[in-house]
């Protein structure tokens, strides 16, 4: 597990090479909206809260085994998987969510970045489940963390904060909607957060703290922490 973080990138680049080869376009990076301070926030750590993972045979990034329930199937074999603990405000948990992740057909090197479809199925005990899209744009911290790392062996400088999601709001926010309990009928935004607190060649060891700002809006949408 200690090793999720990074192998979760494996669903974007493939051969690292090829990204490294661009290492220096500025077009590529896109700014999501900025979360409004009465956004619901939920945190989690990787690996920490992650309960299962499982990673496609063909996303496996610089090498690494993708384990015993990795996905073989050639519909699913660039996906990954993983359920979440995610906690509140007081660092209580507070919700469990299923995640799916896949390689975007619309990554584009040049002007879009390298972007992962992030699918989730939030559940909030004694509240509902939504359903929650994003488009995450991974180049930045490729460029600025990950590549110097790995290929330039140069020292992690972190903790390093990122806010890579690139739609597919009209204002490059995700998308939520409330598909059972309280949230049912209602719809909003999205914006995810990590902060990456390490990444340690030797030891092959990458640590993130993650956040979802969800902002809804509804009938009967019950989100008070």
């Amino acid at each position: 597990m200690k090793y999720l973080f990074v192998a979760l990138l494996g669903l974007l680049v493939g051969a690292a090479g090829a990204a490294a080869v661009l290492y220096y376009n500025p077009l590529s990076v896109t700014v999501a909206a900025t979360p409004g301070p009465a956004d619901r926030v939920f945190h989690y750590g990787l690996p920490d809260q992650v309960l299962e993972f499982s990673l496609g045979e063909d996303s496996r990034f610089f090498g690494q085994s993708p384990g015993k329930n990795s996905l073989w199937e050639e519909t699913i074999d660039r996906t990954a998987v993983l359920g979440l603990v995610l906690n509140d405000s007081t660092n209580q948990p507070a919700a469990v969510a299923s995640r799916l992740l896949a390689a975007s057909p619309a990554s584009d090197l040049l002007l879009r970045g390298l972007l992962v479809n992030d699918y989730w199925l939030v559940t909030v005990p004694g509240e509902g489940t939504l359903f929650v899209r994003t488009d995450v744009n991974a180049w930045p911290f490729l460029k600025e963390t990950l590549l110097p790392a790995w290929y330039f062996d140069r020292p992690f400088k972190g903790p390093a904060e990122y806010w890579p999601t690139a739609g597919p709001g009209a204002d490059n926010s995700g998308v939520a909607v409330g598909v059972a309990g309280a949230f049912r009928g209602s719809e909003g935004s999205v914006v995810e957060r990590y902060e990456v607190t390490t990444l340690d060649v030797g030891r092959h060891t990458a640590l993130a703290n993650g956040e979802l700002h969800l902002h809804l809006s509804g009938p009967q949408v019950a989100v008070q922490e």
